[in-house]
């Protein structure tokens, strides 16, 4: 038997490769759906298995209500599944092809779901040049989770949203609590961690509020990865401020 997979095991490896090679990301990520269910709940589920940020965001889209809801970094759509149970509809995008493929499999009963392949910066311009064109005056909710290299694009994901959509409310994941070391954070070298420094241009051009969870890492469970939430503070300081769940900075 030990002889065999010693055999086996480098054929294994080259029809992979191979396989890689000739058949598209999109319905390799499909066929992982179907192949990998224990991949169905990555990092705990929704929002990293985090049962605060979750009550964080039924908060805040109970006292903020948004016509439609945003998301950069589908991954394999775990929290999209979340977003979706709101009714509302749902825009998510996902920039590697294989988890798209995934993600697509896994959303497709979801009616008012609309993945977009395609990088998270373009994904947004396309968004507001088309079907949030006519309510970029309303309240969106953007979920920025697309941070995962080194090409970080949320410095510019801020800045399309706040140009076309002064009312959005913005909740970006991985981001460093300040005070409460236990919360994880993203940090990709110089200039590229997610601390409030990353953010002051940002929300000094847009004059945002900043918030972040008022109750500490100790207490939340899954992966305790940190979070902010932004917005205009003369459009939505009032109704962020009250609630319970998110200190202002």
């Amino acid at each position: 038997m030990v002889e065999s997979s010693v055999v086996v095991s480098p054929i294994r490896r080259v029809y992979g490769a191979i396989v890689r090679q000739l058949v598209p990301g999109a319905i390799l990520g499909a066929l992982d759906f179907i192949r990998f269910p224990d991949r169905w709940v990555p990092w705990g589920g929704p929002f990293n298995g985090q049962p605060i940020r979750c009550a964080i965001f039924r908060e805040l889209t109970h006292r903020i209500p948004p016509v439609a809801i945003v998301e950069t970094g589908t991954f394999l759509g775990t929290t999209t599944e979340l977003l979706a149970d709101t009714g509302l509809p749902v825009f998510t995008v996902e920039s590697s092809p294989r988890n798209y493929g995934f993600a697509r499999a896994r959303l497709k009963p979801r009616r008012n779901v609309n993945l977009l392949r395609d990088d998270s910066r373009d994904g947004l311009r396309k968004l507001f040049r088309g079907w949030l064109r006519e309510r970029a005056s309303q309240t969106v909710f953007f979920y920025l989770d697309a941070h995962w290299n080194e090409d970080l694009p949320l410095a510019e994901e801020l800045e399309i949203v706040f140009r076309n959509c002064p009312a959005a409310v913005v909740m970006i994941d991985d981001f460093q609590v300040p005070g409460d070391p236990e919360y994880a954070f993203d940090d990709y070298g110089p200039g590229k961690a997610l601390t409030p420094e990353y953010l002051s241009a940002s929300v000094a051009a847009h004059e945002l509020a900043t918030y972040y969870p008022s109750r500490p890492a100790s207490e939340e469970g899954g992966s305790r990865r940190g979070c902010v939430v932004l917005a205009k503070a003369e459009i939505h300081g009032v109704s962020l401020s009250s609630l319970p769940l998110l200190r202002r900075a």
